[in-house]
């Protein structure tokens, strides 16, 4: 589990001043700006078609391939690190989708073990609070269609970091307001695109977390 240190609360949000932002889909954080604007729809929101109904993600075109059982040479601990982090990534978007499907119900305790960044959390936590009390929701799943790593940084301590640049899908996705009506993605707005994320190992025998993700909805996947 990852610390309190790291773990998103309404009070921290607060008491740093944030702006409580109403998006009608999936948040991204581009340098640290929140620009929810340029991917509306782009990711699971809650409910299926009826709000008190949940949606199941969907599988990612692109499995995470499965982490070697007891590594002990360097490249294989290496292997198996890239290995899980792609493997969290992809549950991360299921999981996110699954609570959008679910109209954002206990979003907190759902996701908070997946952020590891106040950069990352900050923004999307105010974000699901608004969408849950709007009581707007999602159907379909966005989906990692590809990872390819760009860097990977090593620790003696358990704190590795694999960068990865991902290819994510968000065509299936379709947001719904409170009373069932279909909310339109902006015009032009991208639906296939890159993202480069930072996932950060959280110490021996601990979880991989979101450390950074940036949006790049220019570079079409």
């Amino acid at each position: 589990m990852v610390s309190s240190a790291i773990t998103p609360k309404r009070t921290i949000a607060v008491l740093i001043g944030v702006a409580v932002i109403a998006v009608a889909a999936f948040a991204v954080v581009r340098s640290g700006v929140f620009e929810p604007e340029t991917v509306q729809g782009a990711i699971p929101g809650p409910g299926s078609s009826s709000p008190s109904a949940s949606a199941s993600a969907s599988p990612s075109a692109t499995p995470a391939p499965e982490p070697s059982a007891t590594p002990t040479t360097p490249e294989q601990i290496k292997a198996k690190n890239i290995a899980d982090a792609k493997a969290r990534l992809v549950k991360y978007y299921e999981t996110t989708a699954q609570v959008a499907n679910n109209g954002y119900k206990d979003w907190d305790e759902k996701l908070d073990p997946f952020w590891g960044h106040p950069d990352v959390w900050v923004h999307l936590a105010t974000s699901y609070d608004d969408l849950a009390e709007q009581g707007q929701y999602t159907t379909g799943a966005a989906s990692v269609e590809s990872m390819a790593v760009t860097n990977y940084k090593t620790s003696n301590v358990g704190n590795e970091e694999v960068h990865l640049g991902a290819c994510i899908d968000f065509r299936k996705v379709q947001n719904f307001a409170r009373d069932g009506e279909a909310i339109a993605r902006t015009a032009g707005a991208p639906v296939r695109y890159r993202f480069d994320y930072v996932m950060r190992h959280q110490g021996v025998d601990s979880i991989w977390t979101v450390n950074e993700q940036v949006p790049h909805p220019e570079q079409a996947c």
